[in-house]
């Protein structure tokens, strides 16, 4: 015959599911985010886009200033090259 559980066991039982569902309440809590803490995460993303928006206008303007040097500096050789500068 099986012998019937000993009330400290039923209790024994009872608090460790209770440990258990609270580990699993205390997880899932912490996987909350509240919708300021939503907000302020997407604004702090949106300010980084912005920043990286200006850093790339600032390597294009840059860029821009590079190549009409380059072009300039082409220009002034190829007149050389063909002799269309010796007036």
């Amino acid at each position: 015959m099986t012998q019937a559980q000993n009330p400290d066991d039923k209790d024994r039982q009872v608090a460790r599911e209770f440990r258990d569902l609270n580990r699993r309440v205390d997880r899932l809590e912490y996987t909350q985010v509240s919708p300021q803490e939503f907000r302020q995460a997407f604004e702090r993303v949106y300010e980084e886009i912005d920043d990286l928006h200006d850093e790339v206008r600032e390597l294009r303007t840059e860029m821009n200033a590079r190549l009409d040097s380059l072009d300039t500096k082409f220009d002034i050789i190829m007149r050389h090259v063909t002799g269309q500068g010796n007036a």
